[in-house]
């Protein structure tokens, strides 16, 4: 009931008839006369296909749901109208609101929450909620993957920390380390990087500044490391 008292600023029904990509629906989107043309004299039920895809009707609605999330949000971050004249830096700026704006939309929803819901069916964040942080570890639900493939064309600047940085706690550190650890990263609390070495295209490890504390074994050090 919270659940959907928080989410009634937005009509989430999850049927062809409200799904934003729909013909005569909002946000209209740009489609070539010809492609539709084409596309009407197919043999087989683009629905059907989609859904064997998809895995099953259900999955379909789900993915389509989160979509529109993204395709609907009042603030326009995701909108990559103008991408094409944008600075790189620009670019990089807008790609870091997007994934706040993803991070807002993701613990509003309870994605990834203690008490996550399980049918998103009648849900849609809204944006008086964004602010409410749910605990959680949203990137390891695949709601948070399905979200972040509908952001298309402006790849995360974050992208490395779930990418590499945490499954390289997974492999590395044991099983105490992971249980501090992992709920952080998940969650966003906690973002990793890492520097990269090669040469030509790596970090720019000599602008890098750090401390090397030496502990001995009988405080807390450990040998060889």
């Amino acid at each position: 009931q919270k659940l959907k008292t928080m989410t009634s600023k937005f009509a989430s029904s999850t049927n062809a008839s409200s799904d934003p990509r729909e013909p005569n629906n909002c946000p209209p989107l740009t489609l070539s006369p010809d492609l539709s043309s084409e596309r009407s004299k197919s043999s087989f039920n683009p629905l059907a296909i989609t859904n064997f895809i998809d895995g099953s009707a259900e999955a379909t609605s789900k993915r389509r749901l989160l979509e529109s999330w993204i395709i609907r949000d009042p603030t326009g971050v995701f909108s990559n109208d103008d991408n094409n004249y944008l600075h790189r830096s620009e670019r990089h700026t807008r790609a870091l609101a997007k994934f706040v704006r993803l991070v807002e939309l993701c613990r509003a929803a309870g994605i990834g929450g203690a008490k996550s819901p399980s049918d998103l069916s009648s849900s849609s964040p809204s944006s008086s909620a964004a602010v409410q942080h749910i605990e959680g570890e949203i990137i390891a639900t695949p709601e948070f993957l399905t979200l972040v493939n509908a952001i298309s064309d402006d790849p995360f600047p974050t992208s490395l920390h779930w990418v590499m940085f945490v499954p390289n706690i997974l492999t590395l550190c044991d099983t105490q380390q992971q249980a501090e650890w992992l709920p952080l990263c998940r969650d966003w609390k906690m973002i990793g990087c890492y520097a990269q070495t090669e040469l030509g295209h790596g970090s720019n490890i000599r602008a890098l500044e750090t401390t090397a504390t030496f502990l001995k074994e009988s405080e807390g050090g450990a040998k060889g490391g």
